[in-house]
């Protein structure tokens, strides 16, 4: 049987270079897929054109669309995916079974696909099999896109969900490739790498590969960057094709000069790390210079690591980057922001009593399948739409449909709402008793500290102290809390001084904690990461609502310059359209703080306040009044009827002074639901009953105020739980001790880091004598990088030094260092022979070294070696090649060159 050949293969076909190769084999062939000219510079740009429309002002969409349905339906099936596929088993596939229905680009084989997917993910092969779900697949294969025709294909070949039909898996594979689909090109070369031939397939392996990497390629799109990136990186691997480090480049070069920052950063990169021989540091420069005009600037670590190799001087990089590295007020500070996948929500003045989501809701909580969490999302719903107590009666009917179907966070939540009905011992019982179901039977350490508040403050005759510390000490052990800490303490902690609240953030991070997420990403972009880590936690934040406008909260007030208040408030703005109204309130305080003197942000922030008073927010509300100066009343006259239907804790007390004696016990009830069990809640409503003039309830409510743990002192003295629990619990290993436990368990690089501890007169560690004896071991240690040792020994105090030079000889790490090629190695290890130089004759090796240096363009080698040659003995002199080395120094920005060369000149005539 003869392959057949598609259009693409004979295009492809044109840009190869092929070696022989067998049929078989058990390594990836030698073949070179060079990338086409770059013929559009901003071919990787997005097109506007192409991207989604972000803008969705609520209260405007008539009714649920089908496009809507299928937009909640995959984000449900794919979270519940990842969270609970044992225990959602059946809800997750009767939503398949509906995306089916209602998404027309969501086929059969897409819902049997994901079935299958579903199975798996549940650990469920036994009743894959049964299901018949991979033999319904086959009987449309006809029918099925290349991507799912290779899914079938690899469950016939594997015996997943089937019993192995290896023939029929290597025909689909086989059809699928003639019919030009990359994917399946690059499973049958796979397969023939590890020996597994495919019967009728008779196209050389070099072959299949070459039109693979065509179909890979594509067309002339925004997306042709990524996809040369992925080509790059099957070069690098070496899985199907041999590894090429120098294709890889290639290719991502191709990326850069079509437009791609990273890519653009990637060859900054790669000569920064190549060895002296393989480095261009003109290259550099030119993609350093288009990496910085497509956004991507290095940080104040990359900066540093560009300078230290010579590439580039300081003033070279001011010009390229644009910015003074030293100098500039709002920095190259490294952020997560460009990274935030920020959309437009517009929300109305006024809260919308109906939306999508909520049909979206409703509609799925009518299927049989349904679990107890729908039930639950959809009182919160019911509850943000039409209020918080205006919605209250049908929200705690699906809470109980909720409760009935055994979630958890369903039942805290009813149990919170029953805490309103605190005069009736039947619901408070309830409550109590849902509380405690959530602790033994789901583990929700958070209802032990809604426990602790509602025997400490809620009940009718709190405080009842004995239950209350019952569950206050049960919470504590039980580490939930998440850590209470300023912005500005939240940077400056210390590894080596609290590990455990550095540890305890970057777990409560992970598992997605609000505050926690916020905090940890700032002490990721203080730590200057790399782009992966940045992109990484960006995806956290873009997940969350709450945890960007928290990040935002901390940006602002972390802000130590204009510069970076500017820019944390257009973030602040940004992350206001993303959320919509409920980042209003914060938005109008950081803008109060910031400029509100301007009319028009006056302007906005009465427009932001408006709009999260319209939702019921009593801050707002409160700042409101304050900054326009109205009177007391008239406010709440705005807002009367939106605290009654949707107030929050403090619009409830707002209103305590402007409502009829009928209704306040019934706000006073309502806010004590509501309250955190802390000073200033209490206060809050002892202030209330004062107002109104009932001395018993005020005084009440300060006796529960002096029950709260810690009372006023600590706030007084501005320290935290947290800072006052450490006290005299003993010291955390400093950063010897750790290192000295890395020595021990065979760590490599612990004694370098244990010589920069002892080595540095300005830490409490500092010891020149086993400074020298750490440098013993590194001497020698063909394990440790002889740059860092080099560099550190270098860095070291002239105390230091001088009893190193008096024990030990350092020429033979210096070398080592030297002959890896690194100019920055050479160059040190040329300035050390000079240091050691006594006759003219020992100078010969240092100006090898220097010119070693020199060819790799280190500009402070170009100096010495223009110094020797140009001014030194004269056996070494050479004007001419001295002011030659002298000139490219000059070019290259060092600042002592074109003195040196001037004086050269004059002296020598030239």
């Amino acid at each position: 049987m003869k392959t057949r050949f598609n259009l693409l293969a004979c295009t492809v076909l044109a840009a190869m270079t092929l070696a022989p190769t067998a049929q078989a084999q058990s390594t990836p062939p030698v073949l070179r897929f060079a990338p086409p000219a770059a013929l559009a510079p901003d071919a990787c740009f997005p097109r506007l054109a192409e991207r989604e429309d972000d803008l969705d002002v609520e209260g405007l969409d008539d009714e649920l669309t089908d496009e809507d349905r299928a937009r909640y339906l995959r984000r449900d099936i794919r979270n519940l995916l990842r969270t609970d596929p044992v225990g959602e088993f059946a809800f997750i596939a009767a939503l398949i079974e509906r995306r089916v229905e209602v998404d027309s680009r969501f086929s059969d084989a897409d819902g049997i696909l994901a079935l299958i997917d579903l199975h798996l993910a549940a650990g469920r092969p036994e009743e894959l099999v049964a299901s018949g779900l991979v033999p319904s697949l086959r009987e449309r294969a006809e029918a099925l896109a290349h991507r799912q025709r290779i899914a079938l294909a690899q469950f016939y070949l594997d015996g997943i969900g089937v019993a192995p039909d290896p023939a029929y898996g290597q025909e689909l594979l086989r059809e699928t490739a003639y019919a030009g689909s990359p994917g399946a090109l690059l499973e049958i070369a796979r397969m023939e790498i590890r020996g597994e031939m495919i019967d009728q397939w008779d196209a050389p392996l070099d072959l299949t590969i070459s039109m693979a990497m065509g179909g890979v390629l594509g067309a002339l799109d925004n997306g042709i960057c990524r996809r040369a990136e992925r080509i790059a990186q099957e070069y690098e691997r070496g899985e199907v094709v041999a590894a090429d480090a120098e294709l890889a480049f290639a290719w991502r070069k191709f990326a850069a000069d079509m437009g791609d920052a990273d890519a653009a950063w990637r060859i900054v990169e790669h000569h920064l790390n190549a060895p002296a021989a393989a480095k261009d540091n003109e290259e550099l420069r030119h993609y350093l210079t288009v990496a910085a005009n497509l956004g991507r600037r290095p940080s104040d670590s990359e900066a540093e690591a560009l300078l230290e190799s010579g590439a580039v001087t300081p003033e070279v990089l001011l010009t390229i980057v644009g910015f003074n590295h030293s100098q500039d007020k709002a920095g190259p500070r490294r952020s997560v922001a460009p990274y935030l996948d920020l959309i437009i929500n517009v929300d109305g003045m006024e809260a919308d009593e109906d939306g999508l989501y909520l049909d979206y809701l409703r509609e799925i909580a009518e299927m049989p399948e349904a679990p107890g969490s729908v039930f639950t999302r959809l009182a919160q719903e019911v509850q943000v739409r039409r209020g918080r107590w205006a919605g209250e009666a049908e929200a705690m009917e699906l809470l109980e449909k909720a409760v009935a179907r055994g979630d958890g966070d369903g039942m805290a939540m009813l149990a919170r709402m029953l805490m309103r009905y605190r005069d009736d011992p039947r619901r408070t019982d309830r409550a109590v008793s849902l509380l405690m179901e959530t602790v033994s039977r789901h583990g929700m350490a958070s209802s032990m500290h809604l426990l602790d508040g509602h025997y400490r403050c809620q009940v009718n005759d709190a405080p009842r102290m004995a239950e209350a510390s019952h569950w206050a000490e049960a919470y504590h052990a039980s580490d939930y809390a998440s850590v209470t800490i300023s912005a500005t303490d939240l940077l400056a902690l210390d590894p080596y001084r609290e590990p455990e609240a550095i540890a305890k953030i970057q777990s409560q991070a992970l598992q997605g904690r609000t505050t926690m997420l916020a905090a940890h990403v700032q002490r990721v972009q203080e730590s200057n990461l790399p782009d992966a880590a940045l992109r990484f936690w960006a995806g956290r934040l873009n997940g969350s609502d709450q945890a960007l406008e928290a990040f935002s909260e901390l940006e602002f007030e972390l802000a130590t310059s204009p510069e970076l208040r500017d820019l944390s408030v257009e973030l602040f703005r940004r992350v206001y359209l993303n959320n919509g109204v409920t980042t209003a309130l914060d938005l109008a305080i950081a803008l109060t703080e910031h400029n509100s003197r301007d009319p028009h942000i006056a302007d906005e922030i009465v427009t932001l306040l408006t709009m999260a008073g319209n939702r019921g927010e009593g801050a707002a509300i409160r700042l409101l009044w304050r900054l326009t100066g109205r009177p007391g009343e008239d406010v709440y006259a705005q807002f009367a009827d939106v605290i009654e239907k949707r107030g929050d804790f403090l619009a409830l007390m707002y209103a305590i002074p402007y409502i009829p004696a009928a209704k306040l016990d019934d706000y006073i009830d309502r806010a004590v639901s509501l309250m955190n069990c802390g000073i200033k809640d209490a206060e809050e409503l002892g202030d209330a009953y004062a107002i109104r003039g009932d001395m018993a309830m005020s005084y009440h409510w300060r006796q529960i105020g002096l029950q709260i743990e810690g009372g006023h002192v600590l706030s007084k003295l501005r320290l935290s739980d947290r800072q006052m629990a450490q006290y005299a619990i003993g010291r955390a290993p400093d950063p010897a001790d750790v290192a000295a436990r890395a020595q021990a368990e065979g760590d490599p690089g612990a004694a370098l880091e244990l010589f920069r501890l002892t080595s540095d007169p300005d830490l409490e560690t500092y010891d020149p004598e086993r400074a020298v004896a750490h440098l013993d071991e590194l001497v020698n240690a063909r394990t440790v990088d002889a740059t860092s040792v080099l560099q550190s020994w270098r860095a070291s105090p002239p105390a230091v030094r001088a009893l190193v030079s008096a024990q030990l000889d350092m020429t033979p790490v210096l070398e080592r260092a030297a002959r890896t090629g690194e100019a920055s190695a050479a160059f040190e290890y040329a300035l050390h022979l000079r240091d050691q130089a006594e006759t003219a004759s020992d100078l010969v090796l240092v100006v090898d070294w220097l010119s070693q240096a020199a060819r790799a363009d280190h500009p402070g080698a170009m100096v010495e070696l223009g110094l020797l040659q140009g001014m030194g003995p004269a056996a070494l002199r050479d004007p001419d090649q001295a002011l030659i080395w002298l000139d490219r120094a000059a070019d290259l920005g060092e600042t002592r060159a074109p003195s040196l060369a001037q004086m050269l000149r004059l002296g020598s005539g030239l």
